[in-house]
């Protein structure tokens, strides 16, 4: 089951916990992929700062929620969704929300990787750069209108799913089948 977004914000709100929900959720996702056999709820702490005794429901809550992604990336009909606000939401707040999210993912990924940098593939190394270009991207910046900002956000979001799912089964070799993202389509559409 996918986790809301605003019941997340406010279960996290009531705790005192003031990340960005779409921050933790990267976060968590880039730990998973980095290493998709161990999560460990101490290390989503220390890369987000927050305080080691934090209530147990936060630690459940992010337990709860590495579990849904994982269950998602490992789906066979690709049904991972990054934790991101509902589409009737405002342009700004969903563009900072996909910038936090590649943000949190990227130091999730950092935190976890153990390996050799030369043990991780040219596609994967091509995501977190993207991720990375995704995270400073400012809508302020953007010239486009309404609508070429809407498609832009939409194609980049599925970009950053699929991404995901694609760094998961690399990273984990699941089914020796892997999917490739279009980086050209992202590159061309960051603005």
């Amino acid at each position: 089951m996918a986790a809301d977004y605003f019941m997340t914000a406010d279960l996290l709100k009531s705790r005192k916990v003031y990340r960005p929900v779409s921050e933790i959720h990267g976060v968590l996702c880039g730990q998973i992929c980095a290493e998709a056999d161990k999560y460990d709820v101490n290390l989503s702490l220390e890369i987000l700062e927050l305080p080691s005794d934090v209530e147990d429901v936060v630690t459940n809550l992010f337990k709860m929620l590495a579990e849904d992604i994982r269950s998602q990336l490992q789906s066979e009909d690709f049904s991972f969704q990054p934790l991101l606000p509902d589409d009737d939401e405002s342009f700004e707040h969903r563009l900072q929300a996909l910038s936090s999210w590649c943000d949190g993912f990227n130091a999730g990924f950092a935190g976890a990787w153990v390996k050799e940098d030369g043990d991780m593939s040219t596609e994967v190394r091509e995501v977190l750069s993207d991720f990375s270009r995704i995270a400073e991207v400012d809508e302020e910046d953007s010239e486009s209108s309404d609508s070429e900002n809407e498609a832009n956000f939409m194609e980049i979001s599925e970009y950053v799913r699929m991404a995901t799912i694609t760094v998961y089964m690399q990273m984990n070799q699941l089914d020796g089948a892997v999917m490739a993202p279009d980086s050209a389509t992202a590159e061309d559409n960051i603005h």
